[in-house]
């Protein structure tokens, strides 16, 4: 059996490639894109300590945090397409997905967290403007990143 990859703290990493495909055929760029997402969305929150600490005291542990950065960047999924098809003119980071995940949290906890995933998209999208890779304008291509023995091993 392979080791557990880990991330840059040593700790065992929560979000993987194979949390976005369920098929060889979903493994495209776009797929890439959101799972890029979802890791800077836990790597924003993971640097708040004081977020961390109160989600926590709601039991929302690092193995939830992951899990609702999968589901908040698949979420995105659909708004993406929007705007790349021209429906939509702005991509919309809501308060709705988070309020969904943890309705136990609270809304100073749901704001905190929605600047979380907000700060982490313009990172993410920042990062992209120089990315040779193109995952949003050839979102339906093949994404070899996924069959890369960097992120199994």
């Amino acid at each position: 059996m392979i080791a557990p990859r880990r991330d840059s703290t040593g700790g065992e990493r929560l979000i993987t490639p194979a949390d976005f495909f369920s098929t060889d055929q979903e493994k495209i760029k776009l797929n890439w894109f959101l799972f890029e997402y979802a890791l800077e969305c836990e790597a924003f929150i993971r640097r708040d300590k004081k977020l961390r600490s109160r989600l926590g005291r709601k039991e929302a542990d690092d193995r939830a945090i992951a899990s609702f950065c999968i589901h908040y960047a698949k979420q995105m999924r659909n708004e993406i397409l929007d705007r790349v098809s021209g429906r939509i003119a702005n991509i919309h980071i809501g308060y709705e997905g988070i309020e969904s995940y943890f309705p136990q949290i609270g809304d100073e906890l749901v704001d905190r967290l929605l600047t979380k995933v907000a700060e982490a998209w313009d990172s993410q999208t920042g990062a992209c403007v120089g990315c040779p890779t193109r995952c949003i304008s050839e979102k339906d291509k093949r994404a070899p990143m996924f069959d890369d023995r960097f992120y199994w091993e």
